[in-house]
């Protein structure tokens, strides 16, 4: 008897499994780029955006950044004093913990850490962020943050309502039946606060490369000996977003009792992929209301 269609299992998935030539291709690269270079930086990536991050690939031409399959990474690189490929870099391998990435360059820390404080993208936020600022809707037509101010199109309005807003249909725009909170600032997101603030054209996350620890191949200040790893002071804001972008402090004991950070982020690298963000269920919001706005610039 023929099987049923039913019972057909059909992958939804287009990611290629990444075979063990693959794996072995990167550690090649990262010892090379790890013998090259005279700098080793450990970042954590606030509010992760691929695109920002292409483009942080481009303004350091010359220089190697290594972001995903962090397990790989700290094997090519050596965790302990008999594995590492040069005198103190396993520190930095066991710092490969979370939501970070390496650079390696022969910039001067100095240029390094200037960079780091100047560049940032602003772009909207997501699920689990925190609000910068409070915004509240007065009643009447909804309109968006530009400039001058634009009323949103019909089409968006039972989007907004979907998400909780008392809004109705009248003469064609979308209007507030009375005053509605967005939010206030300090709170974390909702998937649906976030997707109203992106619908008003309201943007409250900044995609940032915050330094968080760099081995020296020279050595640190006043000494000459190769393998110095130097820790950067954060500040409370830096903190803050380090702690919200799920990287790890402190490293990885080896050979020691596992905490339950160590154990939460073996179990989070297990799918981690080279140089992609997870796509996750707001993605999937996203994309879909990206979909429906309009082109930008067409108005009805």
């Amino acid at each position: 008897m023929a099987r049923t269609k039913r019972a057909k299992v059909v992958s939804l998935t287009q990611t290629k499994a990444k075979t063990r030539e693959h794996k072995e291709n990167i550690i090649e690269n990262v010892r090379e780029a790890a013998s090259q270079y005279s700098y080793i930086w450990l970042f954590a990536v606030s509010n992760m955006r691929n695109a920002y991050l292409s483009e942080v690939r481009s303004l350091w031409n010359g220089s190697k950044i290594f972001f995903g399959k962090l397990r790989v990474i700290a094997k090519a690189l050596g965790e302990t004093p008999e594995e590492e490929i040069r005198p103190g870099v396993g520190k930095i391998a066991q710092r490969l913990r979370g939501n970070v990435g390496l650079l390696m360059t022969d910039s001067p820390p100095a240029e390094v850490l200037d960079w780091c404080s100047d560049y940032r993208r602003l772009d909207y936020a997501r699920m689990g962020n925190r609000a910068t600022e409070t915004v509240t809707l007065p009643a009447g037509p909804v309109h968006c943050r530009t400039d001058p101010p634009e009323t949103l199109p019909h089409s968006i309005e039972p989007q907004l309502r979907s998400l909780g807003m008392p809004t109705q249909l009248k003469m064609g725009v979308p209007t507030l039946l009375e005053e509605f909170s967005v939010c206030k600032k300090g709170e974390k997101l909702t998937a649906e606060k976030a997707q109203i603030l992106k619908h008003l054209i309201i943007q409250m996350a900044h995609f940032r490369l915050i330094p968080l620890v760099y081995w020296s191949a020279v050595g640190a200040p006043g000494e000459d000996s190769e393998g110095a790893v130097i820790e950067v002071p954060l500040s409370e804001e830096d903190r803050e977003l380090v702690e919200a972008s799920n990287a790890v402090f402190q490293p990885k004991v080896k050979g020691g009792r596992a905490t339950e950070d160590n154990k939460r982020m073996d179990e989070d690298e297990e799918d981690d992929d080279d140089d992609m963000e997870e796509p996750n269920e707001f993605d999937d919001i996203e994309a879909r209301d990206k979909a429906m706005m309009l082109p930008e610039g067409m108005k009805l």
